[in-house]
């Protein structure tokens, strides 16, 4: 006959409440407000009713509050554009999670609350996968099982040591993982992908560019990539990582030429033996770049659902893993907007002179109309200077001579942008400079572009890399010259050279970036945060960022090569052999007469006899009897044989012949309890 289920009792109760909360406090990070709100609200409904112990809602009432927890969800779908998506599915878990803990009052529905947060613990991982993410959830993760065998065996609580248990089990199962995770084939990119519940919001550099556009971004610390650079760091003069370059403006927004664009390729892949170079790790010492202008370098690019790469200027070859094309312009982009984050190797170096045909010196010359004053200049400098390198040092020579100043808060311009710039506010940015630099360059003749990217970023001695922020975004031009092809000129150099030599930080006042300078002040406090980025730079590149690419470099190291599938076989059935071990030394250590009392003690226990962890057997066994009535003497005669075979001096012949009375006895008391059900 079924066995009546098992109510929970009070403290079982709070243990569900607790460990579904942390389980969804992570989730906040994520989730939309009013989904977070309205699982606050339940669980602190949950909280009141458990610590006032009312009686939990009806099933009516809890029908309304599904129904308004399912409108909430039609509504945020519909504001959606009637997608899903996964965040609104991870929100609505948990939330049905909530409302079956509060009808939870039987054994089996804590189990199902139990197995449910496991669920909910696994989602945390897609959204993103910090370091201190993955010990959080093995920590929740091992209470969970602590919860789940005290659940479904009560009676563990006085004779079982569950965290040495656990931290047993998790020695076993570590050599598994690590075998796994090193060895088994990885794949370039994931198998699925998860529709988003809406668009995600676009960071960093954009593809265009206009007053203002790269300035808003100086505001912001977060990171936007991270580079190892081989040989070790460079003068931050040569930090240019280049995104975009822009052609046409419109006397307000620079954009680029789709055409040149679609102009794209397979990029050029990084040789063998640079690909395992570029990811060998910094070196120490400090130089602008190697003799032959080589540089190989790493990149950790966080996600920013754009396209683009970037590359330190000028790239010239990527890993082939990475999937990037190159088009026109030297532009290396990947198939996909970038949503995760993506690791590449990279080599950069000097880029050969080459011809400038009739399209692109049109291009590279082509202006909108207006700004008079401005173009009024550009024509004397034609006529002063037959050279085009020397109408270039007259542009810098006017931004470094002419009262202009380098701020975040530029003054209102007129309807003749660089005209308003150059003559009138002269207060400007990156962006400033750089358009104003291409203007005067281009209505002088020369052809001229406007290149967008990062410039700078501060180094982290203790990881052994660059951290570029969104803070360090940058403009700049190149101006093409006859033998020397497009060549780098830096307006911004001319009005505060601190920008390029030291950093943004160093080129403006405190009160324009309080939050940048204080990253970067001196101190204990920098050092603990160089120590933490360290700390999840290196879980990135070895744990997120563990490619094909990177197994295949480290197989090589290791001298295994073409060999992995032979060492992965032969690990597992290592490790097999290993694992049964323990199981055997533990068979021989068993001992019948506790594992008979365990078995008791579980048998009373789904009758609502649990034993307490300090309770002797006679004192548990006197009030299993008086509970159960009808299997009293059965209870008794179990107990009295169990203290002779425990406490008692016995014969080894006598001691057999007791154990055997024991089990028997154990078997009548499992028929009467049974008859009574």
């Amino acid at each position: 006959m079924k066995l009546p289920p098992r109510p929970l009792a009070h403290e079982e109760h709070g243990l569900l409440l607790g460990q579904l909360a942390l389980v969804l406090a992570p989730q906040a990070r994520s989730l939309p407000v009013t989904i977070s709100v309205l699982l606050v609200l339940l669980l602190a409904w949950r909280w009141l009713l458990w610590h006032q112990r009312a009686p939990l809602p009806s099933r009516l009432m809890l029908g309304i509050i599904a129904g308004l927890v399912m409108l909430v969800a039609a509504a945020l779908v519909w504001q959606a554009g009637g997608n899903m998506g996964r965040d609104l599915s991870v929100a609505l878990l948990g939330a049905f999670v909530v409302l079956k803990l509060l009808e939870c009052r039987v054994l089996a529905d804590a189990t199902l609350v139990t197995q449910l947060c496991f669920y909910l613990l696994l989602s945390l991982y897609l959204f993103d996968q910090p370091f201190w993410l993955a010990l959080y959830s093995l920590a929740i993760a091992a209470w969970l099982l602590r919860n789940w065998l005290f659940l479904g065996h009560p009676e563990a609580r006085g004779y079982l040591a569950v965290w040495p248990l656990l931290g047993r089990l998790t020695l076993i199962g570590l050599p598994w993982a690590l075998l796994l995770f090193v060895l088994f084939p990885r794949l370039d990119r994931p198998l699925w992908r998860l529709p988003q519940a809406e668009a995600v919001a676009t960071t960093g550099i954009s593809d265009t560019m206009s007053p203002g556009s790269v300035s808003r971004l100086t505001q912001s610390t977060e990171v936007a990539l991270r580079a190892d650079v081989q040989g070790g760091p460079l003068l931050a003069s040569a930090l240019y990582w280049r995104a975009l370059v822009l052609w046409q403006f419109d006397g307000q927004t620079w954009r680029p030429s789709p055409l040149r664009q679609r102009r794209a390729q397979p990029a050029p892949a990084l040789p063998a033996a640079d690909d395992m170079a570029a990811d060998a790790g910094p070196g120490e010492t400090v130089g602008d770049a190697p003799a032959n202008g080589i540089v190989n370098y790493s990149i950790t690019l966080e996600p920013n659902q754009h396209a683009w790469l970037f590359l330190l200027d000028r790239g010239q070859a990527i890993a082939p893993g990475a999937g990037a094309v190159i088009n026109a312009d030297g532009e290396f982009f990947t198939r996909d907007p970038v949503d995760r984050r993506l690791r590449y190797r990279a080599r950069s170096a000097p880029a050969a002179p080459q011809p400038l045909d009739l399209a692109t010196r049109e291009l590279a010359l082509a202006l909108p109309p207006g700004n008079p004053r401005t173009r009024e200049l550009a024509a004397a400098w034609a006529e002063q200077y037959p050279d085009p390198a020397q109408r270039a040092r007259a542009a810098l020579r006017l931004f470094a001579a002419a009262p202009f100043s380098y701020t975040l808060l530029p003054s209102p311009l007129g309807h003749e942008q660089v005209d308003s710039f150059l003559f009138d506010t002269r207060r400007g940015f990156c962006e400033h400079y750089a358009s104003s630099f291409v203007f005067l360059m281009r209505a002088a003749g020369v052809p001229a572009r406007v290149v967008t990217g990062y410039l700078g970023g501060e180094y982290n001695p203790i990881g052994g890399n660059y951290i570029v922020r969104q803070a360090d975004a940058h403009a700049w031009a190149e101006i093409w010259l006859e033998g020397r092809g497009w060549v780098r000129v830096d307006p911004t150099s001319a009005v505060a050279p601190s920008r390029v030599e030291r950093g943004i930080d160093a080129a403006l006042e405190a009160s324009e970036i309080e939050a940048l300078h204080a990253m970067r002040d001196p101190g204990w406090l920098r050092n603990l945060r160089w120590g933490m980025d360290g700390m999840v730079y290196t879980w990135q590149r070895w744990v997120l960022q563990y490619d094909r690419g990177q197994q295949a470099r480290l197989m090589q190291q290791l001298g295994i090569g073409d060999s992995v599938p032979q060492f992965l076989l032969g690990g597992l059935a290592a490790l097999s052999l290993l694992a049964l071990v323990p199981l055997v030394l533990r068979r021989r250590r068993i001992d019948p007469v506790q594992a008979a009392y365990a078995r008791f003690c579980h048998q009373l226990s789904r009758h609502g006899c649990v034993r307490a962890p300090s309770e002797g057997p006679q004192d548990f066994a006197a009030r299993a009897a008086r509970a159960l009535p009808a299997a009293a003497l059965a209870v008794q005669d179990f107990s009295d044989r169990y203290t002779r075979l425990r406490y008692g001096r016995l014969a080894p012949v006598q001691r057999s012949a007791e154990l055997a009375e024991l089990r028997q006895a154990l078997r009548r008391l499992c028929r009467h309890l049974a008859r009574r059900t």
